[in-house]
């Protein structure tokens, strides 16, 4: 069932369901890496479930994202953060590593 709650307890909910990003204020915006929505803490949806917790989701209708699968705006994408020239490491041959003494002694292999 989707709540109406007050400000302070939605913040509050937010605050306590989203384990993966910090929630500092209700204008904090995410975006959804599966629907590429940008939102705010004022638009999540918010469930409450017979056992008495909340569930929060994407606010776009046919989206059931959860927060794992929201970003920060101010996490940079693996794009925005990898070189131009990334490709250029898949094909060099990396020297192998001699193998630890102390792996050694008890039976593990390189």
């Amino acid at each position: 069932m989707i709540v109406h709650l007050k400000l302070d307890d939605r913040l509050s909910v937010l605050r306590a369901e989203d384990r993966f990003r910090n929630w500092t204020s209700l204008d904090d915006e995410r975006r959804c890496v599966t629907c590429k929505r940008k939102f705010n803490g004022r638009q999540v949806e918010i469930r409450r479930l017979s056992s008495g917790k909340y569930e929060l989701r994407c606010p776009t209708e046919g989206c059931n994202s959860r927060p794992h699968l929201w970003i920060s705006s101010a996490t940079p994408l693996v794009s925005h953060v990898v070189g131009s020239n990334w490709w250029r490491a898949v094909g060099k041959k990396h020297e192998r590593r001699a193998p630890l003494p102390a792996l050694r002694a008890h039976g593990h292999r390189a």
